[in-house]
């Protein structure tokens, strides 16, 4: 229970700053008798600042003034941003999995660019899911780094879970077949696919990319497949562009946002949601092998907009 408890304050601590901003901003202008058009800009660029983008921001602008316009002595502005919020991640799906073919196996590839954790991320999610009972296996396809794989298996030892790496310099996409086939002569049934960070510019490594998925698509139902595109917190406007880059290469099925504390604005959660129609599936917290959060829309909007911290 206390460790649930640590992992839940970590989590809470990633919604601080756009908390903080959003709580000073429309108090204030709720509160004014008059307000000029600066003030509204001001609260435009704020949410844009958070990493809400141009488009909700302006949007929530344009609302908030029409709310103030029809103020009542009883009127709640957090109740009205609450049920905004809300109703753009409605129907934001963290699970995996959630209509898989019972008894096949199952693999998630992750994908992303250089520096988001990936690595520690598959990690994190070998624990996550071998403690759930699956058998996990840990493929390494990142070829780049040959840190990468020396990292990821001390990852699978942690995880108390089966490691599969290929020969130095061999190619990612014989690996990931390969890795595929050593686990399911282990009778190891989720198989996680660590690979290496691509630029979302660089046409080859993409088409790199294309090929690894096309492999895992051919052993693998389509419903028993997570692509999962690995964004830093902090990527702001960027993210953007690697979802769309890497989501031509690969269908992605969700995203997982890596380091994720009080440095990350929070915002970027509503635009990957609402410009991208893609799941947030989890959040990592921390580096430590337990610090991976199944994402909970409704306790994270009630945590920007309400006094109250996630229990």
């Amino acid at each position: 229970m206390e460790e649930k408890k640590g992992i839940f304050h970590k989590w809470f601590k990633g919604v601080e700053k756009i908390k903080e901003g959003v709580k000073q901003q429309f108090t204030r202008l709720w509160s004014a008798d008059s307000l000029q058009e600066e003030d509204w800009e001001a609260l435009e660029e704020m949410l844009v600042q958070a990493d809400l983008g141009p488009i909700l921001a302006m949007e929530l602008v344009e609302e908030f003034q029409e709310l103030k316009k029809q103020k009542t002595e009883n009127g709640n502005w957090q109740d009205w941003l609450y049920g905004k919020l809300a109703s753009i991640l409605d129907g934001n799906d963290s699970s995996l999995f959630s209509s898989a073919q019972a008894g096949a196996m199952k693999a998630i590839l992750l994908a992303g660019i250089n520096g988001v954790g990936k690595t520690t991320l598959a990690g994190k999610l070998a624990r996550y899911y071998s403690l759930l009972g699956e058998e996990v296996a840990l493929v390494a396809a990142d070829t780049f780094r040959a840190a990468a794989v020396d990292q990821l298996e001390i990852w699978a030892e942690r995880a108390g879970c089966f490691f599969f790496k290929g020969s130095p310099g061999a190619d990612p996409g014989s690996i990931i077949f390969d890795g595929i086939e050593a686990a399911r002569k282990k009778n190891r049934g989720f198989v996680i696919i660590d690979t290496a960070g691509r630029s979302h510019v660089n046409k080859n490594l993409l088409a790199e990319l294309e090929k690894m998925g096309r492999i895992v698509q051919k052993n693998f139902s389509p419903e028993n497949i997570e692509n999962l595109l690995v964004i830093d917190a902090m990527a702001g406007q960027n993210a953007f562009l690697q979802a769309e880059s890497i989501g031509k290469a690969i269908p992605l099925n969700g995203v997982i946002l890596s380091k994720w504390d009080s440095q990350a604005k929070g915002g970027i959660v509503f635009r990957i949601k609402k410009e991208l129609e893609l799941s947030i599936k989890y959040l990592g917290v921390g580096e430590k092998i337990e610090d991976l959060q199944p994402f909970d829309p409704d306790q994270f909007v009630k945590a920007i907009v309400y006094d109250e911290e996630v229990p």
